[in-house]
């Protein structure tokens, strides 16, 4: 019996070798087959792990240069190499510090400059509200504003049409929002 077993054993272990050697020559032919575009990918894979890499390296580089600049401006307002450097680096900061500034010391020319540079954003907003210019986000605050006092007070149909007036992308949200409230006597 025990011969018997190791034959059997024997041709277990030799259909498992068959098998493994069979899948290897499969693999074989399927790589000579498709060589090009697994290289391909894999060279594609490699470039986009590469620039991902450079990227996130780049984005913390300018970080740390903006955010020492700012360190530097917050000090030194004037200093005009850490203020290039800001707005080469990071706009929207230095166009936040640009605001800041100029809204302090009420030059309407930097001010304006902002409007010119980009006027939809709150930065250009805010400096067209301040030089006493049309401006639409602040209307629409103000008209949010008075909806949700109105609001407040129980006067839903009154309130609902301010907030109709509201055309400013994440204002007519929130107000579209509002429209559908109804403040609790706790509120009130």
């Amino acid at each position: 019996m025990a011969l018997k077993e190791n034959i059997e054993a024997l041709k277990s272990e030799l259909n498992t070798q068959e098998e493994l050697l069979k899948n290897i020559i499969q693999g074989e032919r399927f790589f000579k087959r498709h060589k090009r575009s697994i290289v391909a990918v894999t060279v594609i894979v490699v470039i986009l792990l590469i620039g991902y890499g450079i990227n996130g390296a780049l984005s913390k580089s300018n970080l740390k240069a903006s955010n020492e600049a700012y360190k530097t401006l917050l000090v030194f307002p004037t200093n005009e190499q850490a203020l290039n450097t800001l707005k080469n680096k990071n706009k929207p900061l230095y166009r936040a510090f640009v605001f800041q500034e100029a809204s302090k010391n009420g030059d309407n020319t930097a001010l304006q400059t902002l409007i010119d540079e980009d006027s939809t954003d709150v930065i250009g907003q805010l400096a067209a509200y301040i030089l006493g210019q049309n401006s639409e986000v602040m209307s629409d605050f103000a008209a949010l504003q008075s909806g949700y006092e109105l609001l407040k007070a129980g006067k839903t149909d009154e309130a609902n049409l301010k907030f109709i007036t509201i055309t400013s992308g994440a204002l007519s949200e929130l107000a579209k929002g509002l429209e559908h409230y109804q403040p609790s006597k706790q509120e009130k």
